[in-house]
C-alpha cells in the first residue's frame, strides 16, 4: 500500500525528527493505542478525549489507518513545502510519551538515503491527491504509478500494462529487493576494506553489462 503523511504532527513542524529517528508520527491528541487491534478499540480511547462527535469520528478513522491498517512494507511519501520525502515502513505501531506531540510513531527507512526531491516530479494524479488536508491519507490508488516513479529513479524503465493499472505484488517486493541491494552494495563500495570494495565495484560493473 501507499500512505501520505504529514510532517506536522500536533500543528508542528517535525520533518527533522522524522529523518533523524527514522520514524513518522502522528498526535491528534490521544492517549495510547497500544493493544487497540480493531477501530472499535480505537473509538474506546478516543472517546475518551470527549470530542465533538464529528472530530471524534475523523480522529477515530485516522488512527486506526495509522494504528491498524498500515502494515511494514508499505511505502509512504511525506510532501514538505515543495519537495517531498519517500520511504517504507518497518515497524508495527508503538507509542513513546517521551516524544511529546507526536508520541504515536512507526519505525521507517527513508528511500534515496532521505534525500527530498521536487514535488512535481510525481505523476500528475499523484500530485494532486496529495493536497488533501488531511495529515494521513491511503494514497493506494496510485500505488502502480509510484512504483513506476521509484523504478524510474533506480534506472528501470516499467511501463504500465495499458489492460491493468497495478503492479502484482511479486513486482512490488522486487522493488524493494532492489532498493536493499542498491544499498548492500553502496556501503561495500564505500568501505575500509579493499577486497570489499573491489567485490562491490564489479557487482555493478556485472549490473551494467546486463
Amino acid at each position: 500500500m501507499l500512505w501520505m503523511v504529514r510532517a506536522f504532527p500536533g500543528e508542528t513542524d517535525r520533518m527533522d525528527e522524522f529523518l533523524k529517528g527514522n520514524i513518522i508520527a502522528v498526535h491528534w491528541g490521544i492517549g495510547d493505542l497500544t493493544g487497540c487491534t480493531t477501530k472499535k478499540a480505537v473509538k474506546a480511547v478516543v472517546d475518551q478525549a470527549k470530542l465533538e462527535p464529528r472530530d471524534a469520528s475523523l480522529k477515530t478513522g485516522l488512527l486506526d489507518r495509522f494504528v491498524n491498517k498500515m502494515t511494514i512494507g508499505d511505502y509512504f511519501i511525506i510532501p514538505y513545502k515543495d519537495v517531498f520525502y519517500t520511504g517504507i515502513i518497518k515497524s508495527d505501531y508503538y507509542f513513546d510519551s517521551n516524544f511529546q506531540g507526536f508520541e504515536h510513531q512507526r519505525k521507517v527507512e527513508w528511500l534515496f538515503d532521505g534525500e527530498p526531491f521536487d514535488r512535481e516530479e510525481l505523476p500528475d494524479e499523484l500530485q494532486q491527491s496529495i493536497k488533501t488536508r488531511l495529515g494521513l491519507a491511503d494514497m493506494s490508488q496510485h500505488q502502480s504509478l509510484f512504483i513506476r516513479y521509484l523504478n524510474k529513479k533506480n534506472g528501470i524503465d516499467t511501463p504500465l500494462e495499458d489492460d491493468s493499472n497495478q503492479f502484482t505484488s511479486v513486482e512490488i517486493e522486487l522493488n524493494t529487493l532492489l532498493h536493499d541491494a542498491m544499498k548492500i552494495i553502496k556501503d561495500e563500495i564505500n568501505s575500509d576494506d579493499p577486497d570489499r570494495r573491489l567485490k562491490a565495484a564489479i557487482a555493478i560493473m556485472e549490473l551494467s553489462n546486463k
